[in-house]
């Protein structure tokens, strides 16, 4: 499925225009149904959608029965696209559109009931040069300007990187693929391109995945949450800096 279209655009500046052709990414509705039941929909980019599938309903603990990703169908008739997944057991949402936008995005994991212990501990040196390799192999975001990304690392390499236009899609493609390719999530690192939010900190902690990393500032709730459940949280990680919100212990300084 392509993420991408080309559209004509004007292009103004001082006294003049120029028509040129755009890259827009491009942003779909996926419906998933349920034992034929339609559960949830989502807006996201139309790419990884097994991985973005698996990742949201396995975090969110819609998927509780009997299955295996060989029981996720996926149908595009070219507006939206349908998932379809069949197992025995499951728990029941009415109908909600999850958005692709910031704000609001939707989460339906409401507690964290214990702490992540990992012995994970990683030199500044190395987290500066994996995020350097993160951001430049966000390569959809060099073409769109409105793309977000997320990536799951290990202290010396990234193993995955995922982009979409909602910034809690990018982290569900990334759990699901780790889910889907039995990666463990001990002594893993998630990098994201955007705001470390609330949501964000949910998922990450959910797997327990001891770090997360971004380029930009957490939310006072995101930090909270990462305190309480000792969840490394790195902010506005920009050339040889960063901010340490919580469990500083991870990083050899």
């Amino acid at each position: 499925m392509n993420p991408l279209e080309i559209k004509k655009i004007i292009i103004f500046k001082s006294d003049s225009k120029q028509q040129i052709d755009d890259i827009l990414a491009i942003e779909k509705k996926i419906k998933i149904f349920i034992n034929d039941q339609e559960v949830v929909s989502l807006s996201a980019s139309p790419i990884y959608v097994k991985e973005l599938i698996t990742g949201f309903l396995k975090t969110e603990e819609i998927l509780k029965g009997d299955w295996c990703h060989e029981k996720i169908s996926i149908y595009d008739n070219g507006k939206e696209i349908e998932v379809k997944v069949s197992l025995e057991g499951f728990v029941s949402l009415e109908n909600k559109t999850i958005t692709s936008g910031c704000m609001s995005s939707v989460s339906f994991i409401t507690d964290l009931k214990s702490k992540i212990e990992d012995d994970l501990k990683i030199n500044p040196e190395k987290l500066f040069t994996l995020f350097k390799d993160f951001q430049t192999n966000s390569l959809l975001f060099k073409k769109t300007g409105c793309i977000h990304a997320a990536g799951l690392a290990d202290e010396n390499n990234i193993l995955f990187i995922a982009e979409d236009v909602g910034r809690h899609n990018a982290v569900d493609k990334v759990i699901g693929w780790a889910l889907l390719n039995k990666v463990s999530f001990k002594r893993k690192i998630m990098l994201v391109s955007g705001r470390i939010s609330s949501e964000m900190v949910l998922k990450t902690a959910k797997w327990k995945i001891p770090m997360i990393v971004s380029r930009t500032a957490p939310t006072s709730l995101a930090v909270e949450l990462a305190d309480k459940v000792n969840l490394t949280i790195i902010g506005f990680l920009r050339g040889n800096r960063f901010n340490i919100y919580t469990s500083p212990e991870r990083i050899k300084i």
